[in-house]
């Protein structure tokens, strides 16, 4: 919960509980336990205030406010604990045609579906035609009938005993409104749902469930008949995102009939009540006015040739792109125009640029991609706003834009290039549409647009496609060029086109194909061994090539082969990672290097991790980047200024003079605590401050910061002001402001220090298993030749030994990779030798939090884990853990000694040196636990 959030009633925030939780943890867990497990009374929490949040200006009526309640934090721990259950099986149980609330659907899945639904509107050539209906649901929360909730939550086969605790919650609630900041007197309600409360968005969507069934059922009857964009497209009946609503049904009075009597018995049960007048009904080409005047008396909603938006999207786009996305621009414009940047810090303006103006777009642009002129021109607008220029003057743009937008730690300040955001933000939806192609959208754009292919291999067709799928087809070039197939089976990975070689340099095979019959991985696997045909690899491949080929781990031949993103380090493509790859083609185009981290220049990098306030961080950086308007550079771009210092008179202001060489700034320097002299003769302060930028002296540079913060403040304060600021007090405000600073971050970093502290590194002993239970440990070492050694050890509760292995693996990239396959070799030891149950001990967390979560990472080693968990299912006494590297050391040694003695197992006689850390896991200290 976000600690700072609106307190209910009590005035206690989540912070209060977040801070003192050690004291009052005991309690508040007895009292959310109360409700959850024993049908205790919520009554006492359930107290909530409503704040009234105005829909638009100069409200004048309760239908023009919005409520919003706000909820003691103790009864939102006990809904969000119920919440966070009934995400886990939502999936399962909502209907696919509902977006809202559940994981792996997207509201973006809604608008691109019903794009292309609008689009075969505006295509189709047929006289009887199709009906969308966009319905307005009035105050949609606030009319949930209680007992029609109480009885969907009974039907659809919740425990009586979680019912009866989520209806303890709904119901036992009194209500005050604030006014003014004053609580009006206390009432109790009869229906709705709270806004505010974690768990209300789960009960209405659980609730909206039965509209979507009664839809579902008379189309399943043939009562109603959803739209087919293509042949093998799925029938599209309605589309839910919560309380938004689009109804598809052929154009005909008996369709549009069964439309209005699912509306009026779902209004009847559940409370909702559908807005006729705000709601809109929109036609398919070519049907007959008749007809429409016909339904239009069934069915009296507004009729529009296309809906002007769904869900904040565009619902059509014409030949004039920039007509549609003006607005974007003119949203932006809007807010740029609001703020004062002569009042605000360069600091103050980048926070500002990324959180609200370069985030405006975003949305838009995760379905379409925008006309290369219109990101222009708002880059142009936050550009202008960055540099401080207004309608009354514009000021110097001192860096390129280009540069600016570079990663921090490359020398930029992370700003976006909208292009290449855009590109990278529809590159997800093809990521998407390539890994859960049993969504309603990618089954949508494969049958309509890539029947008989793949994404990938798809071209963006004729001219009659949708804008969507042009946008994303425009995108798909960025999971072409940078994607990996890792190899399951086999079977649909090209040997001669697609991407599959993790070491290599486009990931494509170079070796012509001469006359190589074989087209599928698959084609170069001995399935039966689980190996590479290394024969023919090496008569077909270059060396290098065949060399890298058969360093591939054949992990999982009973898997398919699953696409996945390099950039990432669990292999699932993110919008970031997808920018930044961008950027660093950019940088050189024919290199998709698969490392998590870009090269960075750790000077930049550094920089931005100074514990100093971020305005002195900007300054530093502007100085490295001899982007201050010193009269020296000024003359350069062309003003006509005095050139000399307006200090000393003697000199040209350039950067080394106003901060080391003239007078003041010496006597600045030697008075501080660093007690610096500055020698002028070939002396750069650019190079100085990198110098100790690289150092490391934290202390020194934050004061550094400081004191050149304040040196150019009490420049400008001469040069604008005529106001002459003594040495000593640009010192003590340097000094004071830092000091300020520090007090204010410090306690925030000794909580997160105090919340994230590790176990004490003296804890060391190995934990013996329970009784009649054995315990297997296993650990991975990389060796001298880049081979991969793992060793494990199988004991008794006593600490004795049942056996112990060592082996060597190769072509493995990464340590995650040998840990998960050393639990995998574990596995297939244990079967062996032993029947009983067995604790497998890792000191790897991302492989146990993998298994027990079943939630795999696109990578080698997720296929590993994935391997693992079915093991553990075919033999349910075996489970896995993780424990802290110093109680793995007799596994950590045997992996060690692979080096020495590689695929060798011992029933005894042991290695001496191996013998001892046994026999130190064995003495009482470490036994008495058991």
């Amino acid at each position: 919960m976000k600690g700072l959030a609106a307190p209910g009633p009590d005035g206690l925030p989540a912070l209060f509980y977040h801070t003192y939780w050690d004291i009052i943890r005991k309690d508040v867990t007895t009292a959310v336990l109360n409700v959850l497990n024993h049908k205790g009374d919520s009554t006492p929490y359930n107290q909530t205030y409503i704040r009234l949040i105005p829909k638009k200006k100069n409200p004048s009526q309760p239908s023009d406010f919005r409520p919003i309640s706000l909820c003691n934090v103790i009864l939102k721990i006990i809904t969000k604990t119920i919440a966070n259950r009934l995400k886990l099986i939502l999936p399962e149980i909502i209907s696919p045609n509902q977006s809202a609330f559940v994981s792996d659907r997207l509201i973006t899945d809604n608008t691109l579906v019903a794009y292309e639904v609008f689009h075969f509107f505006n295509q189709s050539s047929s006289k009887k035609g199709f009906i969308g209906i966009k319905t307005d649901m009035a105050k949609a929360y606030d009319r949930v009938e209680w007992n029609f909730l109480q009885i969907t939550l009974e039907t659809m086969g919740f425990p009586q005993h979680l019912t009866d605790t989520i209806m303890n919650c709904v119901k036992n609630v009194m209500f005050s409104i604030l006014i003014n900041g004053k609580p009006s007197q206390n009432f109790i309600p009869q229906r709705g749902l709270r806004q505010g409360d974690p768990l209300s968005p789960y009960l209405f969507i659980i609730c909206a469930n039965v509209f979507s069934g009664l839809l579902t059922k008379a189309q399943t009857e043939r009562r109603i008949h959803g739209v087919k964009v293509a042949h093998g497209a799925p029938e599209v009946s309605h589309l839910l995102f919560a309380d938004d609503s689009l109804l598809f049904c052929k154009a005909t009075v008996q369709e549009a009939t069964v439309i209005k009597n699912i509306i009026l018995e779902y209004q009847e049960a559940s409370g909702q009540l559908v807005n006729m007048e705000k709601s809109e009904i929109v036609y398919s080409r070519h049907v007959p006015h008749q007809i429409k005047e016909n339904i239009g008396h069934i069915l009296p909603m507004k009729r529009v040739n296309h809906f002007s938006k769904y869900l904040g999207m565009p619902t059509h786009v014409g030949r004039s792109k920039r007509q549609v996305f003006d607005y974007i621009q003119d949203c932006v414009w809007k807010k740029i125009k609001g703020w004062k940047a002569q009042h605000l810090s360069f600091a103050g303006r980048s926070t500002l640029i990324k959180a609200v103006a370069q985030a405006i777009p975003t949305y838009v642009m995760s379905c379409f991609l925008l006309p290369k002129e219109l990101c222009s021109h708002i880059e142009s607008m936050i550009c202008k706003f960055w540099w401080g220029s207004n309608n009354d003057k514009r000021k110097i743009h001192w860096i390129k834009w280009s540069t600016i937008c570079k990663h921090k730690k490359k020398g930029g300040l992370s700003f976006r290039e909208l292009r290449a955001f855009n590109e990278a933000l529809l590159a997800k939806q093809g990521w998407r549409c390539i890994t859960q192609p049993n969504s309603m959208v990618a089954q949508v754009l494969k049958a309509k647009y890539y029947p008989k292919t793949t994404l990938l291999e798809a071209d963006i067709g004729s001219k009659n496609v949708s804008y969507t799928w042009r946008s994303i087809s425009k995108a798909s070039w960025i999971l072409k060029k940078g994607g990996l197939w890792n190899i399951g089976n086999g079977a649909t990975t090209n040997i001669w086109t697609d991407n599959w070689l993790p070491r290599q340099q486009g990931h494509k095979i170079w070796s012509p194909k001469g006359e190589a019959t074989q087209t599928w991985v698959k084609d170069l696997m001995i399935p039966e061994i689980r190996s590479w045909n290394r024969q023919l690899i090496f008569d077909t491949f270059m060396q290098f090539e065949a060399e890298q080929i058969t360093q591939i781990p054949i992990v999982h031949l009973s898997r398919p082969d699953e696409f996945s993103w390099p950039y990432t380090k669990d292999g699932i493509y993110t919008v970031k990672s997808g920018y930044q790859a961008i950027q660093d083609w950019k940088e050189d185009p024919n290199k998709p290097s698969t490392s998590y981290k870009p090269k960075n220049n750790s000077v930049w990098q550094k920089l931005w991790h100074l514990k100093i306030p971020p305005k002195y961080t900007h300054l530093i950086w502007r100085i490295l980047q001899d982007a201050l308007p010193v009269q020296s550079n000024l003359r350069k771009r062309g003003v006509n200024c005095y050139p000399l210092c307006p200090r000393c008179k003697e000199n040209i202001e350039d950067l080394n003079h106003v901060f080391s060489g003239c007078w003041w700034a010496k006597q600045v320097w030697f008075a501080s605590p660093l007690t610096l002299k500055f020698d002028q003769n070939e002396f750069s302060f650019k190079n100085w401050i990198e110098d100790n930028i690289r150092k490391d002296q934290s202390q020194n540079m934050n004061l550094i910061g400081a004191i050149c913060y304040h040196i150019w403040r009490a420049r400008n304060l001469l040069t604008f002001q005529n106001k002459n600021v003594p040495v000593l007090d640009v010192i003590h405000r340097a000094q004071e402001c830092l000091f300020e600073y520090h007090r204010q971050v410090k306690p925030i970093s000794e909580q997160v220090n105090r919340n994230t502290r590790a176990r004490s590194n003296n804890d060391s002993d190995w934990i013996p298993p329970p009784k009649d239970t054995l315990k297997l440990n296993v650990d991975a070492h990389l060796m001298g030749d880049g081979h991969w050694g793992l060793g494990w050890i199988l004991r008794k509760e006593d600490g004795s030994l049942v056996g112990a292995a060592t082996k060597v693996v190769r072509g493995l990239n990464e340590a995650i990779e040998a840990e998960a396959m050393g639990v995998v070799e574990a596995i297939m030891f244990l079967t062996e030798f032993q029947n009983g149950s067995v604790i497998i001990e890792t000191d790897n967390a991302s492989i146990v939090k993998a298994i027990h979560r079943r939630s795999y990472p696109r990578l080698y080693w997720g296929m590993l884990a994935r391997k693992i968990r079915e093991a553990m299912e075919e033999n349910p006494k075996i489970s896995i853990q993780w424990v802290n590297r110093n109680k793995n050391t007799v596994a950590h040694v045997l992996a060690n000694w692979a080096e020495v003695e590689p695929n060798k197992i011992w029933l005894d006689n042991l290695p001496p040196h191996i013998v001892g850390h046994i026999q130190k896991d064995m003495m009482p200290s470490h036994v008495s636990s058991v």
